[in-house]
């Protein structure tokens, strides 16, 4: 054999092994690690070419094969079934939903304070680690932000439960952060367009602008109290608000025991919250 034949015959074995070890790493199973949020704890998501791994808060973990799905991605095995759809999920055993308005993100901690991003890192706030975090319904609703029915999404939700002040009339709190491109929703972000709503003055938070508004409603024995945040960002309206709910504290016996809860408490708690803010 020459040397021209020798140096070919090389040549072609380089190509080979460098052909080969480019079709293996083609091969190679991509997985995606997304970390979800929700209502009963988090759920670790590593998502396949054709299959999910999920690892429960509780230690529990499962593998599901992608099955047909008519709006977003589902995976399913036997009566376990976990779905998700742009950054929301949640995940179904034996019909039952065991992991409900699950949102996808990153978070820090740092001296008993989350700073929690959104996926496509728009914003970020912080909140104490005692409180659950998760996200809003899957899809677009009229809850995205008091007095309205626009349509709109729940980017975000912290839940104070009654737990945090017991053997009170305090029932729970929620902040949330939503938003809408909804032409009327754009149209009426800054105006008290819902009845029982009144501007009450404008603030800055995170370094933009924000009309403020404080909504109240009743029934049965119980208050809700509503504030929120409105700004313009992005061709949106951004609702960053809290609402507050309580019982007629004259509902009760004086023999249960119960207290009117601390009111300035849980309102300091959630202003902190909503002053934490900001856009990326």
């Amino acid at each position: 054999m020459n040397k021209k034949n020798i140096i070919l015959v090389a040549v072609i074995i380089v190509v080979g092994i460098a052909g080969f070890y480019v079709y293996r790493i083609k091969e190679q199973p991509v997985t995606n690690i997304v970390t979800y949020y929700c209502e009963e704890g988090t759920i670790a998501v590593s998502y396949g070419k054709n299959e999910v791994s999920l690892s429960l808060k509780d230690g529990r973990k499962f593998t599901l094969p992608q099955a047909i799905s008519g709006s977003g991605i589902r995976y399913e095995l036997g009566v376990t079934t976990f779905s998700s759809k742009g950054d929301n999920a949640f995940l179904t055993e034996n019909n039952v939903n065991t992991y409900n308005n699950c949102v996808s993100g990153t978070q820090t901690s740092a001296n008993s304070i989350n700073t929690y991003t959104d996926s496509s890192k728009t914003f970020s706030f912080a909140y104490p680690d005692q409180f659950v975090l998760s996200g809003g319904e899957m899809g677009y609703s009229q809850n995205w932000r008091s007095g309205t029915t626009d349509l709109g999404m729940i980017l975000s939700v912290i839940h104070i439960l009654r737990s945090f002040l017991p053997s009170t009339n305090f029932s729970e709190a929620k902040f949330t952060v939503g938003t809408s491109a909804d032409f009327n929703a754009v149209k009426n972000c800054l105006i008290a367009d819902g009845g029982n709503g009144v501007i009450t003055g404008e603030a800055t938070i995170g370094g933009r602008k924000f009309t403020k508004l404080n909504f109240t409603d009743a029934g049965a024995g119980n208050y809700y109290e509503t504030t929120s945040y409105r700004m313009l960002y992005n061709n949106q309206c951004y609702a960053v608000e809290y609402t507050i709910h309580s019982t007629n504290i004259y509902n009760y016996s004086p023999d249960q025991g119960i207290k009117e809860f601390d009111k300035a408490k849980i309102t300091s708690i959630l202003e902190a919250i909503v002053q934490s803010f900001k856009t990326i």
